[in-house]
């Protein structure tokens, strides 16, 4: 009977360190994700106000230079038109 005791006991110990490690885990998942959520809406906001400030500068030199904002349109949609049609092809 001593014996079946120590069993219990001892799977019940067995039981208890795989739950406080499963919790442990989960915890530290859950840390890690945070942490990667909230560096990933940084790296986010940063991207938009590069993305934002590069617009305002195409912007003020089309304003600046139309004439050749449109001959730059103009030949990058032959350089695109070039390439669809090769990939009909």
């Amino acid at each position: 009977m001593a014996a079946s005791n120590k069993k219990s006991i001892s799977k019940k110990d067995i039981e208890d360190t795989i739950y406080d490690t499963t919790e442990a885990l989960q915890s530290k998942a859950e840390d890690t994700y945070d942490v990667l959520l909230d560096r990933l809406k940084y790296e986010r906001d940063g991207l938009e106000r590069e993305l934002k400030h590069e617009y305002r500068n195409a912007r003020r030199y089309v304003r600046a230079h139309p004439e050749q904002g449109l001959g730059i349109a103009f030949v990058a949609g032959l350089f695109v038109g070039a390439l669809i049609s090769r990939i009909g092809k």
